[in-house]
Order: structure tokens, then sequence, then C-alpha cells
């Protein structure tokens, strides 16, 4: 896979950015990045590539202000809030590059996750409950009852072992550049909480996929691309939700689902 950062691939994310987003930790504003889009592609692309073959990523990428943001309930209790991480423009400009050619590589060696309709192109959550249903009702119609499981992994994201997401990245055949960039990506991470203009201290971040960061969904759906391969039953995959169905004629059918969704773990 050519991983090298072109003037015209930096330039053309740049003229992409949303002007009234964020301008992350650094606080460099997308707005001035995408005004001065043609000044910049070229010392930006230059910069990319210089990381990209150094595998080293600068501090200020690693870092991330974690934003609270209230669901529903007591506003006293901090499990009611969703943590919206922010990060840096530009390290998402050069992530946004290399998931491109990630997601070509893998989907030209055949390696993507075909139960997979989560954080992918051209699949939604409407392609993922019409692919799984469709399965489910033809069991239905021909006279047969049905057993569906729901899973869900507890904060997913949050729990990503970095070694082991390393290691299925490599299996996957990911180029090497890139994989060394990830692997210098997850280390060293530290966030902060801001809330009503206050920050908090930093805090090392020691596991998870980056939060906030544009390679961080693809990241997640490659480590769990493996989960449900040696299942027999209907299954179908949204991020980290999954569904599986079988049919449950009889005790021995029930037995068999129960078996083939105790042992899951994606590794």
């Amino acid at each position: 896979m050519e991983v090298d950062i072109t003037i015209s691939e930096v330039k053309a994310k740049l003229e992409q950015l949303n002007g009234s987003k964020s301008g992350g930790p650094n606080n460099l504003h997308p707005r001035i990045l995408k005004e001065l889009a043609h000044e910049l592609a070229s010392p930006l692309g230059k910069f990319f590539n210089k990381s990209l073959n150094s595998g080293v990523v600068p501090f200020d990428w690693r870092i991330a202000n974690i934003v609270p943001i209230f669901k529903k309930g007591k506003k006293s209790d901090p499990g009611n809030y969703r943590p919206v991480s922010l990060t840096s423009v530009v390290c998402k400009i050069l992530e946004t590059i290399l998931k491109e050619k990630v997601v070509r590589d893998i989907e030209a060696n055949g390696n993507w996750d075909k139960l997979q309709h989560g954080f992918t192109k051209g699949r939604s959550c409407q392609t993922n409950l019409i692919s799984f249903f469709e399965k489910v009702t033809d069991f239905l119609d021909k006279g047969n009852a049905v057993d569906l499981i729901c899973l869900n992994f507890s904060k997913a994201f949050d729990t990503v072992p970095h070694g082991e997401l390393l290691v299925k990245l490599e299996k996957l055949g990911i180029n090497m550049k890139v994989e060394r960039w990830i692997s210098n990506r997850l280390k060293g991470r530290l966030q902060r909480v801001i809330l009503k203009g206050e920050l908090s201290g930093w805090r090392k971040v020691t596991s998870r996929v980056p939060q906030g960061s544009v390679l961080g969904p693809i990241l997640f759906n490659l480590f769990i691309a493996d989960l449900g391969t040696k299942s027999g039953s209907v299954l179908i995959k949204f991020a980290d939700d999954t569904k599986l169905g079988a049919i449950a004629n009889s005790e021995k059918d029930r037995d068999i689902i129960q078996e083939d969704e105790g042992p899951w773990s994606p590794g």
C-alpha cells in the first residue's frame, strides 16, 4: 500500500474542514486552516510524511480536552454525562488520509469485516437491521421458532488493549509504516476535563482507542473483526452492538445457541 502523503490530498482535506468546529487543545482553529489551505498544503504534507516515515507522533497530537455532555437523569451523577474528546485538527487531517488508505487496502485484500455495519461506508443502522431481520424472517416463514440474543460490550471503546490491537493490525496486513505510526499514536496520551471554563489536571490514557479521533472507530472495528467468525448462527454487528439469531425448535437448538454465544471475546 502506498502511504506517501501528497500535497493535493492535504489541500483537499483542508478545504473540506468545517470552520465552525472547535480548535482542539492547541486552539488551532479549523477555519484558519481551511482559509489557508493553498499556503499550508505543502508544508503540512512534508510534515505528515516526516511523521509517518519516522513513526513519531508529536506530543500535541496525543492530548485531548474532554467536554462532558449531559444526557439525562441527575446532573450530580458523573455517569449521566457523555464525554466528548476534542483533539488536534491537524492530526485529524492526517488520520483521515491514513484511514482512507487503510480501508482501501483492507478491502482490496478481502480482509474487511463483512458482518460489520457500524462506521462502514455504504452501511448504516438501517442496513444492519434489514440484513439481520431478512434472515430471521426467512426462518420464521418456514415455520421455525427463533431465538435472538443481543450483545453489547460495556465501555467497549474504553477497554481496547493496545497490545492486542497492534497484533491484530499486523495480522490484517496493515502497512508497517502505518502500523508503527498508530502504535506511537497510542502511547503517552493525556486528557483533561473542561467544565464551565475550569480545567482538571492531565491524566494518562493507558487503554482504549483514541476517542474524538478519525482513526478511533475503524481501529475498534478492526479489533473486533474476528468476533463471531466461527459462529454458526445469523450474526450482524453495528460497532459493539451485536445481534445473534438462530433456529430454536428444540432444547438442543437452544443449547447450541448458548454455546455459540457464551465463549465470545474479541481476541
